[in-house]
This record gives C-alpha cells, structure tokens and sequence, in this order.
C-alpha cells in the first residue's frame, strides 16, 4: 500500500476494523478477574484442553469428576468434553487463584432432538421448540458413524450448511439432523432467541430409549397449565413425568413456577417439528451454578436486557446487581457477552456482582470514528482521558490499545518501546504533528464510549463515522438529488445528498432505517457529517443493512 493512499484506506477499512477488533476488551472489574477466583464456581464455556479452560482459567482436572446433570452418569476422565460445551466447574478445597482446580465438572446442554427449522439469513436453528441463535463462536462437532466409516464414509458437518432441517410434519415427517446444543440461555419472550449456542454437536438418530434423555429442553418456563408447562415454542406434557425439586420427587402439578428455569427429558422423540412433548421426567434448574447464598460464583453469557435504575442487568436468566461495582463503572448493553463475578444472592437465583468484563460487544454498542481529535483533557480516573472526535466524548484507559502510524516506517517500530502510551497520551497526541485518529470503541448502557482502540494516522480531510443507525431522530429518507437523507449514528448527525448512497443489504429497499449498518465518508462541520452528491472514495454512504446476525462475532462492525 502507497503510504499517501493510507488515511484513505483507514477510512474504507473502518467496517471490517472494527468486526476484527472482536467486541470486548472493556471492564468495570476493579483488579483483574483473574486474581478474585478463588473459591469461585464457574459456568461458562470450555476453550481449550490441557486441564480445562474455562472463563479464561486453567482449572486442572486431576482429580476432577464429570457429572452429566440429564442421566446422573459420572466419569474421572475429561475425554468428552469437548470444546464449547458450558460447564459449571465447583473447585477443589485447596483451589486458589493462583492455581485453579477442579473437583467437579458439571454438563447440561440445553437442548437435544432433532432440527426442525434453519435459518441461514438469520444463522438460527429449531431444536425441540427453542430458537438457536448461532454466532461464529459457535462450535460444530460431528459423531455419526458415516464419519468414521472405512466404507462410505460422509464429511463431517462444520457449520449451519451442513445441518438437514425437518421436512413435513407428523406421520409422513422426515426428521432433520439430530443435535445436541450447549450455549447459555438468553430470551424468553416470542420472536427472541432463546439460547445462544457455544456448541452444536451431531450423532446418529438414537435408537435405544434405555437413557430417558435422547430428547431435551431446558429453559424459562413462561407459562403453566394443569399438568403442563411451557419453555420456548414448546408445550411440554408432565401428566406422567417424575418431578424434582432440590433432589427430592415432587407433585408435577404444583413443582413449577412461571419464571423458573426447568429441564424436562423423555426417551422417546415428540411429533415433529417439535411443538409438543411428553415428558419422562423433569426437574427444577438453578439459574446460577451454585444456589448457597454468599456463595463466590463466576458466569459468562449474553446479556438479554438492562436496567439502568436499579443498576441491574439479566444474563443467563440471572438477575445480576450491578449497584455495588466500583464507582464509575459502567452497565453493559443488551447483547454483550460478557462474565460476571459476584457472590449468590439469599434467594439462590441472583448475583450481587463485584466485577463485570464485557468479552464481546453487541453490534449496536460498536462505533468507528475517523477525524481531527479536537480535544483532550484528564478523565475522573486515574491512567484515564477523554477525548473529543467528530464531536463525540471517548474514553481512553489503560486497555486501549495505542499506536502512531502518521509517519513512515510505524510498521517497524518495536512494540515493546512504543512511546505512544497511556502515560504519555495527551504530551504525545498534543505535540504530534497529525492529530488526525482513528477510533475503535464500544458504548455501555448509559451511552458512554470507551476507545478499544486510538492510531494516530497521517494528516487528511477524510472524516467518518461506522456503526448501527439510532432509533431516535428517526431517519428521514429522500429520493431526490440535492434533497438530503438524514440519520445519525451513535449521536453524530449525517446528511447524505441520495446520489451518493450505495446499498449491500440486497434487500431492494432504498432507504436508510434505524438498525442498518452505515458507514458515512464525508466532511465535519457544524456537528454535521456532509456527504455530497457525487460519490468517491473519500465521499460516500454505504448501507449493510440490519445486522445479520445478533452477536459481536457475526457483526460487519
């Protein structure tokens, strides 16, 4: 690349920057999680082997068991776990931070039966009544024989293509793909997904009913009738189902509650696609992994909604209390993957947090910022500042990442001498000869932006802004040359001469909405982005349209 042409591809590169960057990176964590896990149990998705890594620890398995929580089966070795399975890991007596171990594994995907439904536009799955929302985090596995098989053998399934969804219904049905799916629990409510999947693994139809837990759900039951409960899209029959409350058998008529999370299993498949289900068996879940109150636990997963008074949000179905953070931190946004550590509340259902890392962002926390930085001064924290682009406040802490590329030969730089630092950010923005950045951040709850990322980049006019379209002004479209569209993104107001817009959405529909995915190049003034009529690469609109898939991994942004 021509280093004259550089600010320019900054400015084109925004969109896919910013999907690189991953989400996450910020948190409201006073010293870092790792250093509070002691005593912790903790429920989150397996990455790695070699021990068990789990929520970024290396627990080691020595003497650990595995305790399947559906067939009450236990084992000592770790061989099937797999990665993306979400276990709750309960550490041994002399587990310490500094040396995580395992005493006990526990595993209980969320759903198990046959696909019914995919959706690749929306990259979700049907799996006995609850809606799947897949994410490029999620894993596939694939353990049917045909995989294996010295004469015609298949190729093993890697991804959503691969996946066969159920055809007809009833007798004449034609089952789909049978799966089970791992993941955390997230909405409940119609038109929501109902678990996010860290993991999707395949296996042969079973043709044994010995185990009583070939066919699955578990979830938030939303609502109950005589001898019946219903989780996602699925009313489940419990009229000769054995019930369990806190170990013991209870009468099915009276063991559940709206709100509460509940497992119900059978042997037997339901009729298909899966909207009705007798149950064998069914039994009360804990939303946390551990219900003693006072109890230190660590969760990951997504959080499904927000309250900004009280400080609380939900994640996993787990109301967590967020008001006793450390002053100054910040809720995360609806969407965000994130892990909490905090102790269990006195009913055994909620979590009093004590710190909050946001792991992935949504994509409509996400915003890139190209300009002039026209400000900079301290922020209320210490190793913190706040700085003015495009007429937007971000914050820069000591976990943004920072870097000087306006001058040539950046690329050669050891990155251990950077100069560009957290100590040195506003002697060093202020004294450089461009001060023109790029920026890479994430809004909380409350809108505030936080830098994941600040480069300081050649000298240019080109100015833009990348990120999802507010709600609120609502967005005036227009069809005539001269006559602009408006809109803003993240609070920066865009006018946009209709010429100059391009649409990569497909949808036909010409016209920007609040949601889509914008990326605007133009000039700054007045607290306006101006795109004019004729388009070119330092002068242009592009509208992705709505995000594609739900999650920070998937996000064009």
């Amino acid at each position: 690349m021509k280093f004259k042409h550089f600010a320019w591809s900054i400015a084109t590169g925004l969109v896919m920057a910013l999907a690189a960057c991953g989400g996450g990176g910020s948190s409201t964590s006073a010293t870092p999680v790792a250093t509070q896990l002691s005593g912790a149990t903790s429920s989150g998705a397996i990455t790695a082997f070699g021990s068990v890594f789990v929520n970024g620890h290396e627990f080691s398995t020595t003497n650990a068991i595995v305790i399947d929580d559906d067939s009450g089966t236990t084992a000592s070795a770790t061989s099937g776990l797999e990665v993306g399975m979400v276990v709750d890991v309960k550490p041994a007596m002399a587990s310490s931070a500094a040396r995580p171990e395992a005493s006990e594994l526990h595993v209980h995907p969320l759903a198990r039966g046959y696909v019914d439904t995919a959706d690749t536009t929306a990259s979700t799955l049907t799996v006995m009544g609850q809606t799947v929302q897949l994410t490029s985090a999620t894993n596939f596995s694939d353990h049917r024989a045909c995989v294996s098989a010295a004469v015609n053998p298949c190729v093993a399934i890697t991804g959503q293509s691969g996946l066969s969804a159920t055809m007809g219904s009833g007798a004449a049905a034609v089952a789909g793909s049978y799966a089970t799916v791992h993941g955390y629990l997230f909405g409940s409510s119609p038109g929501t997904a109902n678990i996010v999947a860290t993991l999707v693994s395949l296996a042969d139809a079973p043709t044994s009913v010995s185990t009583g837990v070939n066919f699955k759900a578990e979830g938030v039951v939303t609502a109950i009738a005589t001898s019946s409960v219903t989780i996602g899209g699925l009313k489940v029959d419990l009229a000769t189902a054995t019930c369990r409350v806190s170990g013991a058998t209870t009468s099915c008529a009276s063991a559940f509650s709206v709100g509460q999370v509940v497992s119900v299993m059978a042997a037997v498949a339901p009729g298909l696609p899966a909207t009705m289900f007798k149950a064998d068996k069914a039994r009360l879940g804990s939303k946390v992994a551990i219900d003693v109150s006072g109890a230190a636990v660590e969760v990951e997963g997504s959080v499904s909604s927000v309250t900004l008074s009280p400080a609380t949000f939900v994640v996993r179905g787990i109301s967590v209390d967020a008001s006793t953070l450390p002053a100054g931190s910040s809720l995360p946004a609806v969407g965000d993957v994130v892990r909490v550590l905090g102790t269990v509340s006195a009913n055994g259902q909620a979590v009093t947090a004590t710190s909050v890392k946001v792991l992935h962002a949504s994509a409509a926390a996400r915003v890139g910022i190209q300009g002039d930085a026209s400000g900079v001064v301290p922020g209320t924290a210490a190793n913190t500042f706040v700085l003015t682009v495009l007429g937007q406040q971000v914050t820069v802490t000591a976990e943004t990442r920072l870097a000087d590329r306006s001058v040539k030969g950046w690329d050669r730089h050891d990155p251990a001498t950077n100069p560009f630092n957290i100590s040195t950010f506003q002697t060093y923005l202020t004294a450089s000869v461009s001060q023109h950045l790029f920026v890479r951040a994430e809004a909380d709850a409350n809108g505030n932006l936080t830098a994941l990322s600040v480069t300081i980049v050649p000298a240019s006019t080109v100015e833009a802004v990348a990120g999802v379209v507010d709600a609120m002004p609502t967005p005036v479209n227009s069809t005539v040359t001269g006559t602009p569209s408006k809109f803003s993104i993240h609070g920066i107001a865009v006018s946009v001469d209709p010429a100059a817009i391009s649409w990569r959405h497909g949808s036909g529909v010409q016209s920007i909405a609040a949601g889509d995915e914008v990326l605007a190049v133009g000039a700054f003034a007045m607290n306006t982005l101006t795109v004019t009529a004729t388009p070119s690469r330092t002068n242009k609109v592009v509208d992705f349209g709505v995000p594609k898939h739900g999650d920070s991994d998937h996000d064009r942004f």
